[in-house]
């Protein structure tokens, strides 16, 4: 009997210690993510309207290139934890390390993988050509590899996630610090288009699917405990207080470029996005933006219903109504409070056409275009959604995409306004993470929905 216990164990254990060393390098497993193909839309093709502004991008990243910017770009193009490890040892002016900062480099370093894994799915779907692939010209990067690239689809960018993973991570942790992670997390992201490895919509796209693989690794348990053991370490070496405020939202103008104006050359991809929902209106997908413009409890609760098939309500899913509320009240209230120097008029304001509600023109008028605080609510709330309802994080985030193009169909807000909230979103919602409260308002509504799975 012994003998056959010696084999069992000689047969199991290496199985058991590559399970384990799995676990210890990522959140999320690949099988697990979210699925970028799904809840995306396809990349834009050439020669359609769409991919215009992926070419005026990959001519501005082309004239970046001589620059300090371009440099940077350059240098920043290595793609492992060890990269971004470094980056965060900058932005929080300490050294990290495994031996010295045992949980801040397990926090980072776990999220920078688990951020990777988050685009493999759509990069497999459609095994875009890269940039300077298409055009062909070299890739100008100093670490990146040639051939690898050439076989590795474009859409979405891999550097992105990664980078934007490991940014919210590190925000979540270090909120004190959140505006400059953050910003270098966007940084990051923005590199890949100066050195030609990917198209502006690849960066874009890689943006949203951190933010989905961040979402979903609030859902582990390890991730949570992680985060903590991580934020008390960074408390002890900076000496800080524990944080329990809310209010102290991401600075969009600190994370994020300027709106763009309407003598950019980049203006004629939000003019190609407004045409093409134009011509959507008198659709049933025009019908369905129109009742999205209502960012009301009630209304997202019943979007949300639709979407999980269950009946969502403040009577019979208290919790979840709670967390859905308190989730709407921040963001819009991030959204409101933010400080560009610029108000940019709403594309029918601009454009002296006639709003689709009436009743609400005076406020869209009066309102500021950039960042879409729809948008933001509409993603925003299904992130935290995925949190408790990972079983159904693609049709919550694809609800939620599709929620933020409603505001451009109806011409509430131009496409890059949308696609500037969806970031302010996952932002916000890190900093949410860093309230004790909130967290126990998760926990009640992650219990509620397992009663009525």
């Amino acid at each position: 009997m012994k003998h056959i216990y010696t084999i069992l164990l000689a047969f199991f254990l290496p199985i058991l210690a590559v399970a384990q060393t799995a676990e210890d390098s990522v959140y999320v497993f690949l099988q697990d993510q979210p699925d970028g193909g799904y809840f995306l839309p396809a990349p834009p093709k050439i020669a359609t309207p769409l991919f215009a502004n992926d070419y005026q991008r990959w001519l501005w990243g082309k004239s970046v290139r001589p620059t300090a910017r371009g440099k940077k770009a350059s240098v920043e193009s290595a793609w492992k934890p060890a990269e971004m490890i470094r980056i965060m040892s900058e932005v929080l002016e300490m050294e990290i390390s495994e031996t010295k900062t045992p949980a801040i480099y397990r926090l980072i370093r776990k999220a920078t993988i688990t951020g990777d894994k988050s685009s493999h799915s759509a990069k497999v779907k459609y095994m875009r050509t890269r940039p300077f692939a298409q055009m062909n010209e070299h890739v100008w990067a100093e670490y990146d590899d040639e051939e690898i690239l050439r076989h590795n689809g474009s859409y979405p960018s891999g550097h992105t996630s990664l980078g934007w993973a490991a940014a919210l991570a590190t925000a979540e942790m270090a909120p004190d610090k959140q505006d400059t992670i953050l910003r270098r997390g966007f940084e990051f992201g923005e590199n890949r288009v100066i050195v030609g490895a990917h198209w502006q919509s690849d960066v874009n796209a890689g943006y949203l699917c951190a933010s989905a693989s961040i979402a979903r690794a609030h859902a582990n348990p390890v991730f949570r405990q992680d985060m903590l053991a991580a934020r008390a370490e960074y408390q002890k070496i900076k000496h800080l207080k524990k944080i329990t405020t809310r209010g102290d939202y991401p600075q969009a103008e600190k994370i994020l470029p300027e709106p763009i104006d309407t003598a950019s050359e980049f203006f004629l991809d939000d003019m190609m996005h407004y045409w093409l929902g134009k011509d959507e209106r008198e659709t049933e997908r025009g019908q369905q933006a129109l009742r999205d413009a209502d960012y009301s409890l009630t209304n997202l609760l019943r979007i949300f219903s639709e979407v999980t098939g269950k009946t969502l309500s403040e009577d019979k899913t208290p919790q979840i109504a709670a967390l859905i509320d308190e989730g709407r009240r921040e963001l819009l209230a991030s959204a409101s409070g933010t400080k560009y120097n610029t108000f940019r008029k709403r594309p029918f304001a601009q454009f002296s056409e006639q709003s689709l509600l009436p009743q609400k023109e005076k406020y869209y008028t009066q309102s500021s275009s950039f960042p879409s605080a729809s948008a933001e609510i509409g993603w925003g709330v299904a992130l935290l959604l995925t949190e408790i309802m990972p079983d159904l994080q693609n049709e919550l985030l694809k609800r939620g995409f599709e929620y933020g193009r409603s505001c451009i169909i109806t011409g509430y807000n131009y496409a890059s306004d949308v696609q500037a909230a969806r970031i302010l979103a996952s932002c916000v919602i890190a900093r949410l993470h860093t309230v004790p409260d909130f967290d126990k308002k998760l926990e009640s509504a992650r219990k509620e929905y397992m009663q009525i799975k």
